[in-house]
């Protein structure tokens, strides 16, 4: 048969969605994926050292004053005490912000499951809940204390939620549009605003329909009152860069190294929704526009949509039996293997260096996973091995995920707390100058948890926090310790402000 009869076939108008018959084994699949999903997202909370950007100005707004501008900020500082039961002396008091981060996202797994599943097919929508929980870049947001999570909850419920009301005009969907459009609004306001806008105009144009659209339009005074109220989030964060809401090139860059164990996946679905888009078939339109929107946002909408586009691909590439882009998943796969080949070799010579011994070996043992599983994936895809193919890429991400946390992260850990060690030795609490960057950014909470003053202007504070590279042996502080804030490794020390 060739190309253009294989389009035809796949673009022709689908049937209703048969449930497909699951068999143990792969139900099996699905619970054990489940579980490495939730074991990797809630594993160390209670350990990690508040991470550069908006955790560290996130958590430093809800321990300070002005933590009754924002709602979120507000409820973060009444979990504090829950945390610091449970240990004082370590980074427990954080643990209770960041579960609420994970519960969003299993939230948005539940409702996205529920309604999306309506639309698009629960099996499809199942799978692609799997590639997203895969990825290397959505899940971490579960992890950390910032509004991040929650505004995807919200947004995504809202995205749902307005396509069921223009799909199902005899329901009235306003009350759930609402809760949703309110929770994405306390998190990021000004975002939620901008894309509950453009998701009602988006589905008004695809849809069509009449009076409901100008009722769900009334909503969005919901995030424009909570905009008023506690004003833009600034260097609280609507995203995770914080300071950079504008950040396009490095959103884009995180969302696909992310969703680098699926690759093939993703080229295949890319290539596929671009095809039926042309051929203006309805879902793929509003799966476009929903990616759109995301984008312009800088929503995490936009990685969850394009993991639903992978998933739908792994359910399409063994039903269909002419399915037309095998090779751009093959493709892709294969080229994953082999930058993952060699990705995997320049970290682990970074890792040998700076981690030598047991946390080179933990390394080891995480690479290997992450390549062998993508190697099953690759063998799966061209022996058409069902079970293979996608358990290869979903494994992949998992447990490299899972091996991260468990294994190489306490040895990362062990030079990240240097915000702890700079305040414990700090015995005079003069205030102190904090230059206001992301740098830095994770001091914060710990010195004004310390009763530190931070003072804002360098010119009237009486130290100042410092750091330069551990090569530079002219410079010098009262105190110094050796630290990181992501990478690479620097000397922290404060001394008397200039």
């Amino acid at each position: 048969m060739s190309k253009k009869d294989r389009l035809k076939k796949s673009s022709a108008k689908p049937a209703p969605e048969v449930p497909e018959a699951r068999s143990s084994r792969f139900q099996f699949f699905l619970w054990i994926s489940g579980f490495f999903f939730v074991a990797a997202l809630l594993l160390r909370g209670d350990v990690i050292t508040v991470w550069p950007g908006a955790e560290g100005f996130s958590l430093d707004h809800a321990l300070s004053n002005q933590r009754g501008g924002s709602m979120l900020s507000f409820l973060y500082h009444k979990l504090f005490p829950l945390g610091e039961a449970i240990d004082a002396k370590t980074q427990a008091i954080w643990l209770f912000p960041r579960l609420l981060s994970a519960v969003a996202v299993l939230a948005t797994a539940v409702f996205t499951y529920r309604f999306a599943g309506k639309l698009f097919g629960k099996s499809a929508i199942g799978l692609g809940l799997v590639c997203a929980g895969a990825s290397l870049f959505l899940p971490f947001f579960g992890k950390v204390a910032t509004p991040d999570a929650l505004a995807l909850l919200g947004q995504a419920g809202f995205f749902w939620t307005i396509l069921l009301a223009g799909a199902d005009k005899e329901n009235n969907h306003l009350l759930p549009a609402g809760i949703f459009l309110l929770l994405g609004g306390i998190a990021a306001p000004l975002s939620t605003l901008v894309f509950g806008l453009t998701t009602i105009v988006a589905a008004r144009m695809l849809m069509g329909g009449g009076k409901q659209w100008m009722m769900l339009l009334t909503l969005l005074a919901l995030p424009l009152v909570v905009l008023v109220l506690q004003g833009n989030q600034g260097v609280r964060s609507y995203w995770f860069w914080g300071g950079q809401p504008l950040a396009y090139g490095k959103f884009i860059g995180y969302t696909l190294i992310g969703m680098a164990p699926l690759f093939g996946w993703l080229m295949g679905g890319i290539r596929d929704l671009i095809y039926k888009v042309q051929r203006k078939e309805q879902t793929s339109q509003l799966l476009a526009a929903g990616i759109v929107i995301g984008l312009l946002t800088q929503s995490l909408v936009f990685p969850l949509l394009l993991a639903l586009v992978a998933g739908k691909q792994m359910q399409l590439y063994f039903r269909e039996e002419h399915y037309p882009w095998r090779d751009w998943v093959r493709g892709g796969a294969t080229l994953h293997l082999i930058f993952a080949f060699i990705a995997t070799v320049i970290i682990l010579s970074q890792v040998g260096v700076s981690f030598p011994g047991p946390g080179f070996r933990a390394a080891l043992g995480m690479g290997a996973a992450y390549w062998m599983f993508s190697l099953f994936s690759v063998i799966g895809l061209y022996g058409d091995r069902r079970d293979f193919a996608i358990g290869g890429s979903v494994l992949s991400g998992l447990l490299v995920t899972l091996f991260f946390w468990v294994q190489v992260y306490p040895y990362y850990e062990a030079t990240r707390d240097w915000p702890t060690r700079v305040a414990r030795q700090i015995e005079v609490k003069l205030p102190t100058y904090v230059p206001p960057t992301a740098e830095y950014s994770n001091a914060l909470p710990y010195f004004r948890r310390a009763g530190i003053p931070v003072d804002p202007d360098s010119t009237t504070a009486d130290l100042q926090l410092v750091s330069w590279s551990p090569a530079d042996t002219l410079q010098s502080a009262g105190i110094e310790v050796t630290g990181r804030i992501v990478w690479g490794k620097r000397v922290f020390g404060v001394r008397v402000a200039e």
